[in-house]
């Protein structure tokens, strides 16, 4: 059997939207980053890479 772990992380500001898991929610502060900064896909997306032992979301 194999696992993956993955985890992201990004500090909240002002004037971006919070998206988790693709979900545009209400509030008065969102995630930054170079892209959406959708922390929940992209650990999923991380933990997924890992188990097939190909690396991190990173080095895509």
């Amino acid at each position: 059997m194999k696992i993956g772990l993955g985890f992201d992380i990004h500090p909240l500001v002002y004037e971006r939207k919070l998206i988790i898991g693709g979900v545009e929610l209400e509030y008065e502060k969102g995630l930054s980053g170079h892209s959406d900064a959708d922390v929940l896909t992209h650990a999923i997306m991380d933990a997924l890479l890992g188990a097939v032992a190909l690396g991190d979301i990173g080095e895509l």
